[in-house]
């Protein structure tokens, strides 16, 4: 029996709809200055793509200045081929931003490489110490671009086609969540049901304003353009709403 397409909420929609009218009445100019500052969008292959470019889109449209900075094939599992909270304390320094949007964990279902000639020299996913030391790193990067109890918001990982990969996405998003509850200034936003179906599946499509849309790659864990529209209306009015 072939699965009804779900037809998502437009909450969000309409919240980021009414944040880009509302910065369209800001005078020429004042739209990225009256906010009072600059959002850093920071992360890997998600943020290169549409996904990271809606997001940055969007918070221009509400009034803020954005600059994103992204990598593919990257986060916080290898630091030996791109070391993020390095570079997150030189954007930090450099920009000096009112808060980050961050998202990771894609490409971190794997060993933690621990450094060459450490012992141990990596950290399997299966092993004990695994999700200490994730965490910890998730810590490290927050405390690099949003020191002082700045803002930080985490962008969790929605549902996987691949029950497997779905359930290592899961785990880090458990790490994502408790690590930001515990911090001043953070905030994790879930996104696990937002490309799913109405019993919280992986959904291929969505209906979204009356139109059957594709939302997620043939691969079942990239997204459409359209289904990065459907995440980024979700996330920035979530920033929205506490960056005020």
């Amino acid at each position: 029996m072939p699965r009804v397409p779900f037809e998502i909420p437009r909450r969000a929609f309409l919240l980021g709809a009414s944040a880009g009218l509302g910065a369209a009445l800001l005078p020429r100019g004042a739209r990225a200055s009256e906010r009072a500052g600059t959002v850093l969008v920071i992360g890997g292959s998600a943020f290169v793509g549409a996904l990271g470019r809606f997001i940055e889109e969007g918070l221009v449209a509400a009034g803020y200045s954005a600059q994103r900075h992204a990598k593919s094939s990257t986060g916080l599992a290898r630091p030996d081929f791109h070391d993020w909270p390095r570079q997150a304390a030189q954007l930090h320094e450099a920009v000096a931003p009112i808060a980050t949007v961050c998202m990771f964990g894609g490409n971190d279902g794997q060993g933690l490489h621990m450094g060459k000639g450490a012992d141990p020299e990596w950290i399997r996913w299966h092993e004990d110490g695994w999700a200490q030391e994730y965490g910890r790193r998730v810590e490290q990067f927050a405390d690099a671009v949003a020191p002082a109890g700045e803002q930080v918001f985490w962008v969790g990982m929605p549902v996987m086609r691949e029950s497997k990969l779905s359930t290592r996405m899961e785990r880090m998003n458990e790490i994502f969540r408790a690590k930001m509850e515990a911090r001043p200034g953070g905030s994790f936003i879930d996104t696990w049901s937002v490309l799913a179906d109405a019993q919280g599946r992986y959904a291929q499509t969505l209906v979204v304003d009356g139109k059957t849309v594709k939302v997620r790659t043939g691969d079942g864990v990239h997204y459409t353009p359209s289904g990065a529209r459907v995440l980024a209306d979700h996330v920035v009015p979530h920033v929205a709403a506490v960056l005020g």
